[in-house]
């Protein structure tokens, strides 16, 4: 057995085709607290207030198929540009989201404004205008979220969530707020980082564990937060389907596999006559599709021939993969074996994104979000990922978190009124002073 590349689950997801359009609005209300805000819904727990513009999220995006062909086919080459990266600073086995990233940078992106909107816009290959790009997401989304629908839930799951946590007090743009609620369906989440930024971390990883059946339980480790923290962006997707063809739980055998490292490791393998299974054999490499109930999704496996991985993975890009699902086709006599396997990856992508040209957004005092918070304060500190995938017999489980930390240099003023003080109720607008007093001891 020769060894084996799998390319991720989202950037397939992305490959179907879909129809849908935007909305757009221009107010730029700075909005600080939850009482002067006008379209705002509340809720509140004991842990947090969610403040989300009143704006339905827009079922019916205006956006055209061939407009978002050029999108998708921009995330595709950001995905590869993405994937050279981690490969070449990563020999181990990888896992990780393209849509989950691609969501989460979207959203950010909608806050940014002048030189740093351009710098992002470049490194994530968006091909068109804010409006059209989150119109463009909202109808993947839409998409991602509709399949299975109908069906049998315990067969397929598929599920992408937007959220974002912000710090109480703090003035946050409305327009930037209906953008998020209008595209991504994402309220903002009050918390207080600046007091207990800890304390934030666990809500938000509460939130994102129960996202991804709480198979991704620590995205932000200790000491991720701190009390600069002004606003995290999240993006969870979570998978688990069937095989539309299951492999013989009882076919299973310890077999070998031929490492990267040129070794060989005993690891169990599954078995199946896979006579329904597409399959192709290219120049230097053998490719199969494994469908998900459903028919909808599916697993793409290309195999380089022995020797020859290292060179193949640098040249491989998306026209070669859209060559081969062009190519596949059933194969009436295959016989399919296959690993199974179970890992996860969690790392930060700050100097990926660097690496790819994404610099100035992750500079304190040059970084411009005031799109998001006026004045310029903002800029990231980090992007966190974590992924996780499990393959067997019966199907596949695989999920994804993204966070996109934003801190701000501006100093919270905390004022706590500790020492004895005065108080006057007063008629704004005449001056009467209708009470007044002091405060020397609230104890009495």
């Amino acid at each position: 057995m020769k060894n084996l590349f799998i390319l991720t689950l989202s950037t397939l997801v992305l490959l179907a085709g879909c129809d849908v359009g935007s909305s757009s609005n221009n107010n730029t209300n700075n909005v600080n607290n939850v009482n002067n805000v006008n379209n705002v819904n509340n809720v509140n727990n004991e842990n947090y207030t969610l403040l989300k513009s009143d704006l339905p999220r827009e079922e019916a995006p205006d956006i055209e198929a061939g407009e978002l062909a050029s999108l998708v086919d921009g995330m595709l080459q950001f995905h590869f540009d993405l994937y050279a990266e981690l490969a070449a600073r990563d020999g181990g086995n990888i896992i990780y989201s393209p849509w989950s990233i691609d969501v989460a940078l979207a959203m950010t992106w909608a806050g940014a404004r002048n030189d740093t909107e351009t710098e992002i816009a470049g490194v994530l290959n968006f091909p068109m205008d804010q409006p059209l790009v989150h119109a463009g997401f909202n109808s993947l989304e839409s998409r991602i979220n509709g399949l299975g629908a109908g069906g049998d839930p315990l067969a397929f799951q598929l599920t992408s969530a937007n959220s974002l946590w912000g710090q109480e007090n703090y003035g946050f743009e409305t327009a930037f707020l209906d953008t998020l609620a209008v595209n991504y369906g994402a309220g903002l989440y009050l918390l207080d980082f600046a007091a207990d930024p800890e304390a934030a971390r666990v809500i938000i990883n509460a939130w994102v564990a129960a996202k991804t059946n709480d198979k991704i339980t620590e995205l932000l480790q200790q000491g991720t937060l701190d009390a600069m923290t002004r606003l995290v962006l999240v993006n969870t997707l979570f998978f688990k389907a069937k095989w539309l063809y299951e492999f013989a739980p009882d076919a299973t055998s310890a077999q070998t596999f031929h490492n990267l490292a040129g070794s060989d490791v005993t690891v169990d393998f599954m078995t199946m006559d896979a006579s329904g299974i597409p399959y192709y054999e290219g120049a230097g490499y053998r490719a199969a599709e494994m469908p998900f109930v459903g028919d909808e999704t599916s697993m793409i496996v290309v195999m380089p021939d022995a020797g020859t991985f290292s060179t193949f993975e640098a040249a491989f890009d998306g026209a070669l993969l859209d060559g081969i699902v062009q190519n596949l086709a059933l194969e009436p006599y295959l016989f399919l074996e296959m690993p199974k396997f179970d890992f996860r990856y969690n790392l930060s992508l700050k100097s990926t994104l660097e690496a790819l040209g994404m610099t100035e957004s992750f500079q304190m005092g040059t970084a411009d979000f005031t799109g998001m918070h006026n004045p310029l304060e903002l800029y990231i500190s980090d992007v966190i990922h974590e992924a996780f995938i499990g393959i067997d017999e019966a199907g596949c489980e695989a999920g994804a978190a993204t966070a996109v930390i934003m801190s701000g240099f501006g100093e919270i003023v905390e004022f706590k009124l500790d020492n004895p003080f005065l108080f006057f109720i007063r008629d704004n607008e005449t001056g009467v002073i209708l009470f007044a007093g002091r405060v020397t001891d609230p104890s009495l």
